[in-house]
């Protein structure tokens, strides 16, 4: 609990560069494979094909959407079921990540207050999970937001600004650079 508090409270200043958000999703879906099959939890995905890169850090990336994969896992802890991954490129050009699970679902008096720091509806949980989530989202310009429904399960969307041109381009040279 410690340490996910700290993990939390100390959340660096993100060092962003282009990342292919489809890679990182694949690659964690990968990670955890033997993970979600134990659990008897296939995974379904649905990866946009031209899926413009993002300006992220990776590494908070990859812990945002490994808490939510393994969030989706501990909702369908008793039965197996299925997550479905899908990305895609919104109308404004943003490209949005689902991860949707045929979980329990969370009860409407609850949503509410999912990205509160120290809530949680888990008998073992800390309450930290979704609030980095959050926090890690809004640290890279983005938005999250979770539907649910009881005995349906739930999808959590992700919303990040596609990386522009401006900022994946080489940097200019120097003045020194150019009177050489």
């Amino acid at each position: 609990i410690t340490e996910e508090y700290l993990r939390f409270a100390k959340l660096p200043k993100p060092v962003m560069a282009r990342q292919d958000l489809n890679e990182i999703l694949a690659d964690l879906i990968h990670f955890l494979g033997a993970e979600l099959s134990a659990a008897r939890v296939q995974v379904r995905r649905e990866l946009a094909a031209s899926l413009p890169p993002v300006l992220a850090d990776e590494g908070q990336l990859r812990a945002a959407f490994l808490n939510l994969l393994r969030n989706s896992r501990e909702a369908m802890a008793d039965k197996g079921g299925e997550v479905f991954v899908a990305t895609r490129v919104t109308d404004d050009g943003s490209v949005e990540a689902s991860v949707r699970d045929t979980g329990g679902g969370i009860a409407s008096g609850d949503l509410p207050r999912i990205f509160d720091p120290f809530f949680s509806t888990k008998e073992r949980g800390t309450g930290l999970g979704l609030a980095f989530t959050h926090q890690v989202v809004q640290e890279h310009g983005g938005a999250i937001r979770c539907e649910s429904e009881v005995g349906r399960g739930t999808t959590f969307f992700v919303l990040l600004p596609a990386a522009s041109e401006e900022r994946s381009s080489a940097p200019a040279p120097s003045a020194a650079a150019e009177s050489a």
